[in-house]
């Protein structure tokens, strides 16, 4: 067997491994029993249904896709400008400031989360969004830095400085030069610490309160107080199909796929 063949199978093998998860729960969704079953009783595609007919589970849905967004955008907001700083006007110092930012994500979770929780007690913010939030925003940030720095680090400097002798300020040059530049690393930033955030279920499980539980959270009690239920797997199978076609429309308009390095030009 070749090379580039064996090369192939590795790929499809590892390809039908990451997928397999997500194509499990279709036939788990279609039973028509009430509680999850493998090889599915009968076919029905009531729990796709039921699934969004149930008031408490929508209702995480979306408290989860509210605090993912806002969560995302601000770590965006606080990430640029310190990469900008470290990029351009820290010279002294910069391994530090980018080690001080990177340093969240080597810390274990479960720290962060027991430091959270006497300090949210101290001040007030013990199970309430807001708290959450912040927490989110602290685990988003590494990745958000590490990100943004790669584009902020490939900008075209010659740009920035014709549009300075064409007479644009500052802030004209930030918007009309620099963001354009950045528009694909920022939507890159964006999809992975939404998902991060939607996805984190350490964090919410702790520190969010009694009838403000998160999706993953919501999902995870079921599945051990009160048993899992077909329309668990349905709504599963249906939020990883809105994530498929939310990269793949990332990249077709701004190629995210190849800001990532797995594209061709």
């Amino acid at each position: 067997m070749s090379k580039g063949r064996s090369l192939k199978i590795f790929v499809y093998a590892a390809a039908v491994i990451m997928v397999s998860p997500i194509l499990i729960t279709v036939p788990v969704a279609l039973t028509t029993t009430g509680y999850m079953t493998f090889p599915p009783v009968g076919f029905t595609l009531k729990w796709f249904v039921t699934a969004f007919q149930d008031k408490i589970l929508i209702d995480s849905l979306v408290r989860s896709l509210f605090l993912a967004i806002l969560s995302s955008l601000l770590s965006i907001i606080i990430a640029l400008p310190a990469t900008f700083a470290v990029e351009r006007a820290v010279s002294r110092g910069r391994n530090v400031i980018e080690t001080f930012f990177i340093g969240p994500k080597m810390v274990p979770l479960i720290i962060y989360v027991l430091a959270l929780l006497i300090f949210y007690e101290k001040v007030g913010f013990s199970e309430t969004f807001y708290g959450l939030m912040l927490s989110h925003i602290v685990i988003c940030l590494p990745f958000s830095f590490r990100t943004l720095l790669v584009g902020v680090v490939s900008l075209d400097r010659r740009l920035e400085w014709s549009a300075e002798i064409l007479g644009a300020n500052k802030l004209q040059t930030f918007f009309r030069v620099i963001l354009p530049q950045m528009k694909t690393g920022m939507v890159a930033t964006f999809i992975f610490t939404f998902i991060l955030s939607f996805n984190n279920v350490t964090m919410a499980l702790f520190l969010s309160g009694v009838g403000k539980r998160t999706l993953p959270v919501e999902m995870f009690q079921r599945l051990h107080v009160g048993g899992i239920t077909p329309k668990i797997p349905a709504i599963s199978f249906i939020l990883s199909i809105f994530g498929i076609i939310l990269f793949i429309i990332a990249d077709r308009t701004v190629g995210v796929f190849k800001y990532l390095g797995g594209g061709r030009e």
